[in-house]
Formats: C-alpha cells, structure tokens, sequence
C-alpha cells in the first residue's frame, strides 16, 4: 500500500511543534511494516545540505508550479533520515523558502507577508511532484493546517488526474494551536480552482481557514496525543466526527497499520 505524508515539519529536518517528533518515528515504523511511504518537505534555509546529504533527484527536474499568475519552478532533492531507511522529499525553491525561519520571521515572530505565497506553492507543489513521479498513492495522509489546501485541490483542481482517482485523504491533527488563518481570500485565488468553485463558500466574512477546509474536504479525520477538545466545535459545525489514533508511538503505528488497511477495503 502506498502512503503520501504531506507535512511542513518532520525532525530532524525541521521541527514547529510535536508533529515533527512523531513524523520522524511513525512513516519508518510504517514503512517497516511493509507500507510504501513517501514524505514531501519544504527545503526551508534552515536545512544544510551537506550536513543532511541532501541530493537532487535528476528525473524530477522541471516541475513548475503556478501560484496565482506566476510559474514557479522547483528541485526536488532527497535524504534519509538518520538511522532509518525512509526518504523525505524536498520542495526547493529559493523565493519561497530560502529563509531562517518555517512560516515566522524569527527576528520578531510574526509571521511572513508572503506566506499565502508559500502555502499555495507548497500544497500545488506536493500534487505536482507525485504527478511528476508517477507514483499513485492509495492514501495521502495531510498532517496540521499547513497542509490544509490538499484536500480541497485533490477534490476540486485535480480531480481529473488518474493518479489520485482511488486516493483517500486522512486528515490529521495534532497540535491545538490553528495558525492556518488568513483575513482575505487571497491564497484561494492564487490555487487556480475551477470556474466551478465558488471561492465565497469556501470563506467565512472573506477570511479563509485552512484547517476547516481541510476538514470538509478530506476523506477521514483522524486527531493526535496533543487535542482534548480544542476543535470539538469545529467538528460539530462541520458535522466531522474524528477518529483518535493515539498512545505511545509504537501504539500509533500498529493503530495507523490496521486504520489504513480498513479504509482502503
């Protein structure tokens, strides 16, 4: 069974909260079960290429990736993360993620001007980079709200792609804290959604939250160790009912084994 991790943290590479921790354990131990995994990262600045023997994957070269009226291109490069056979794939783009920090400036903490930008490219770009692969993933497992725009492209922008026609998106939260919130419409209209999508459903008064909309478009959602009740009205505004995956995190892999397995059938 193949598995797509869409994340923007996995340690040791680069780590915002919790879900880096588990994202280094969890797709390995998998993986060790006999799952196919693969992992797509931002290559933020912060990520030494010697150090982490970061290498370019030729045959993935030439991936463009519009974001609003611009095509940006991207290397894809690769590496392992230590002690475990696993690869994590790198979205490299110099104007996107050529910085210190993840999604905050850390000179004052606020967040970067451009990271509707970002977002956009790195959501797009994960799609186009398994397009470019030819690589058909029976899961796309989207962690945190970073990673909140791929259901809705899968539904909407892709969804005449063969390669996603039998993917089932899981939706998974870890953290407490939604920072996927933005106050305009703007990172919508920079996805290039079908005619057909009315981009004022997809808002509340104009603002645009990315988790919701990974809620509403995914498959299945599943919760972490970290939530207690932090988005139970969340769910029950979207009439979502959440499926806890947790414990200790050799408990987490076998329950994500057999939770695979039994969405899949």
């Amino acid at each position: 069974m193949k598995i797509l991790y869409a994340a923007a943290e996995i340690s040791p590479f680069a780590r915002m909260t919790v879900t880096a921790d588990l994202l280094r354990f969890l797709p390995a131990s998998l993986q060790d079960k006999g799952f196919e995994i693969r992992i797509l990262l931002p290559k933020y600045g912060t990520i030494n290429d010697r150090r982490n023997r970061l290498h370019e994957v030729i045959r993935l070269s030439g991936i463009e990736v519009e974001v609003g009226d611009t095509a940006e291109s991207m290397k894809i490069k690769v590496a392992s993360i230590p002690n475990a056979k696993l690869q994590v794939y790198f979205l490299d783009n110099d104007k996107y993620f050529k910085r210190k920090g993840l999604f905050k400036n850390p000179k004052d903490d606020t967040f970067y001007p451009d990271n509707a930008e970002r977002l956009a490219f790195y959501n797009k770009g994960v799609l186009e980079t398994v397009i470019k692969l030819g690589w058909e993933p029976d899961i796309i497992h989207c962690h945190d709200w970073p990673a909140g725009l791929i259901p809705l492209l899968v539904k909407t922008k892709y969804k005449d792609e063969p390669i996603f026609k039998n993917s089932k998106i899981i939706y998974n939260l870890h953290h407490p804290e939604n920072e996927g919130t933005a106050d305009t419409a703007k990172i919508l209209e920079l996805l290039g959604l079908p005619d057909d999508v009315d981009i004022a459903k997809l808002t509340d008064e104009g603002k645009v939250d990315l988790l919701k909309l990974g809620l509403l478009y995914s498959d299945h959602v599943v919760t972490g160790n970290f939530l207690k009740d932090e988005f139970d009205s969340v769910f029950d505004d979207l009439n979502v009912s959440p499926v806890k995956i947790q414990g200790a995190p050799e408990d987490v892999s076998t329950k994500f084994s057999d939770y695979y397995k039994s969405i899949s059938k």
